[in-house]
């Protein structure tokens, strides 16, 4: 995939300090406050980029802006191509808050330790290096340090695009009848801005895929989700062929399949792994938004621990939001046993909507015959209101069993005792009489206890 980097003529970067009590969903409202008194040019044809980190222990946004046309222009442009500032680099290298000040291109770039801020500022001079000369470098740059990669999705680019061509055309007809003409002038043609379309929650996922492969006789062995990486998502399958598996995966509009790998033969049936992916199907990955202090996150923490805990579904181990992972995950192992796996889905979703977090990663085994899944679950939170990971359905109920799950069969209800068979008569104690006849009751001549017989007369 090709990675451009975009010149400092034609974007702005804002580092703007997050006041520590500010929630993750008012970030993007504070963030447009922010631009419409820093940026001169801030108007409602201007698209900017989120970025969080953390600078001495404060939270910080890196707000990449640029013209929505211009950005377009790029995406047509340079199709497929992944964006970079020479601020988005330098800002996710290692050792960028104690690196100083350095000229990059046009810029100064770096991290004032006076000042105790960071700083990128654009040079008087519009002279810039041999764009070649990033080429090596580029290569070794993660896509995720990128910007605008989920603001404008291909779909949107493409609609863009369209609109362009028919504001040229409409330009054009607009001079030719002026010309001809000082009566007629026709409409400006204004483009309805598209709603972005977000990739359905993990869970949701989860459930739809493991309802598809259950229904179509196959089993799940292992399903890994990461949006993070690539592939999104890999699945483990046995029991269902490659013409199976590649009608399953075409009916999702939000995923593609990338790759399925060797198929290899456990008793007959078919084991392969399928890899999928999200990139160009016009849906777009939530940011990633920072957890605030860990003095409010804590809470949080302590009753998804108490609420897992009281369907007794162990905990193996946490990992906070911290400075190591940028304020931005949470992860949590455990295992659940038989039908706690649900439960423990329902209790991560509801927890997601009650603290506006999302499912970043998931990764679900089950533990040969023991009926007991280990799952690893990373949350995040996300920068935009008015979502839900509400999304699930019916299908939830079919996870346990798409991993090979059997419901556990009960022991036959015991039956009555029947009366020995021996050379002698047992002696009748007593007896019930009702409108279905007569039951006997006898002691045993061997073990002494009663037993009984029922009669009809």
């Amino acid at each position: 995939m090709k990675k451009i980097i975009i010149p400092r003529k034609d974007h702005e970067v804002y580092f703007i300090p997050l006041p520590e009590d500010l929630k993750v969903k008012l970030v993007r409202p504070f963030a447009v406050e922010q631009l419409d008194r820093l940026h001169p040019a801030f108007s409602a044809s201007s698209v900017f980029d989120l970025q969080h980190f953390v600078f001495g222990g404060s939270r910080w946004i890196m707000v990449t802006v640029m013209d929505s046309e211009t950005l377009a222009e790029y995406k047509i442009l340079h199709n497929n191509a992944v964006f970079y500032t020479n601020t988005s680099i330098a800002v996710n290298k290692k050792g960028f808050s104690n690196r100083g000040i350095c000229v990059i291109d046009d810029e100064y770039i770096g991290y004032d330790t006076e000042k105790n801020e960071p700083v990128s500022v654009p040079l008087e001079s519009e002279k810039r290096n041999d764009p070649s000369a990033h080429e090596v470098e580029l290569k070794s740059i993660n896509k995720r340090h990128g910007v605008f990669v989920e603001n404008t999705p291909w779909l949107r680019v493409a609609v863009m695009s369209i609109s362009i061509i028919v504001l040229a055309l409409t330009t054009s007809i607009l001079v030719s009848s002026t010309k001809n003409t000082n009566e007629l002038k026709e409409p400006e043609v204004i483009p309805e801005p598209l709603e972005i379309k977000y990739l359905p929650p993990a869970i949701e996922i989860l459930a739809k895929t493991s309802a598809d492969i259950l229904n179509a006789g196959g089993e799940i062995i292992r399903w890994q989700y990461n949006e993070d990486a690539e592939p999104l998502m890999v699945i483990q399958v046995l029991g269902i062929d490659v013409l199976t598996v590649h009608s399953i995966c075409s009916q999702y509009g939000y995923m593609f399949l990338l790759d399925i790998q060797d198929i290899s033969y456990n008793e007959g049936k078919p084991f392969l792994t399928v890899c999928l992916n999200v990139e160009n199907t016009g849906y777009a990955i939530l940011n990633t938004g920072t957890f605030p202090m860990q003095s409010s996150t804590l809470p949080m923490v302590v009753d998804l621990s108490k609420l897992l805990g009281k369907q007794e579904i162990p905990i193996v181990s946490e990992t906070l939001p911290t400075g190591d992972n940028g304020n931005k995950f949470y992860t949590i192992t455990y295992t659940a046993k038989d039908w706690n796996l649900i439960r423990s889905m329902e209790i991560i979703g509801n927890t997601c909507d009650s603290n506006h977090l999302r499912v970043k990663k998931l990764d679900v085994s089950i533990d040969g015959n023991n009926n007991r899944f280990t799952v690893m679950c990373t949350l995040s939170p996300y920068d935009m209101q008015n979502y839900s990971n509400a999304g699930l359905k019916e299908d939830i109920e079919k996870i346990p069993k798409a991993f090979g799950y059997r419901n556990v069969v009960l022991p036959a209800f015991p039956q009555p005792a029947k009366i020995p068979v021996t050379g002698r008569e047992p002696s009748i104690v007593g007896s019930i009489k009702d409108g279905n006849g007569k039951t006997l009751f006898y002691r045993d001549l061997d073990s002494g206890k009663f037993i009984t017989r029922g009669i009809n007369e």
